[in-house]
């Protein structure tokens, strides 16, 4: 293990005595535009090697990433981020995250790495995929990796404001 970053869920490993891997070929997620297809291959609900496809839907799209969240998942030592994240409609489910959003030439542009819900609050019991995935941009995950890489932590910009109606909190 070179390093994790618990607030993106991403790490950087060195597999030693692996032999003929082929490593994926890397696109330019600041090149990706709504509309184009894509696929999301992963590990959905423990199901090996599943794809599917779908359209980007949304670029730049907030998805804040929380202490609680990550706590919720097992994650330790996170801390609050928000990933432009791009969206998209191909099925994500659980197990997909990590796995990797791939743009019409098989590049991958993104990490999945987090879905929306409606949950029991949210009108109903739905789980799974309801057609909104967020993947991390791979510029960004190459970002992370680079710091991984270089200083075994990755750091993330945080303002300290925060908005509530009729408030603003300074941290």
């Amino acid at each position: 293990m070179v390093g994790t970053d618990p607030s993106t869920d991403l790490a950087v490993i060195v597999m030693k005595g692996a032999t003929k891997l082929t490593p994926a070929t890397l696109g330019n997620s600041d090149a990706v535009k709504v509309g184009s297809p894509v696929m999301a291959v992963g590990n959905p609900l423990g199901l090996a090697g599943t794809g599917t496809t779908g359209i980007i839907s949304a670029l730049d799209r907030p998805v804040l990433t929380t202490n609680a969240n990550a706590q919720n998942s097992g994650v330790t030592g996170a801390n609050a981020v928000v990933t432009n994240a791009i969206q998209t409609d191909a099925a994500v489910n659980p197990g997909n995250s990590g796995g990797a959003l791939v743009d019409s030439t098989g590049r991958v542009i993104g990490i999945p790495s987090s879905i929306a819900s409606l949950g029991a609050n949210g009108g109903g019991s739905q789980s799974g995929s309801i057609g909104l995935g967020f993947a991390i941009p791979i510029n960004e995950a190459k970002s992370i990796a680079d710091q991984l890489i270089s200083t075994g932590k990755a750091e993330h910009p945080f303002l300290g404001v925060s908005l509530e109606e009729g408030r603003v909190w300074v941290g």
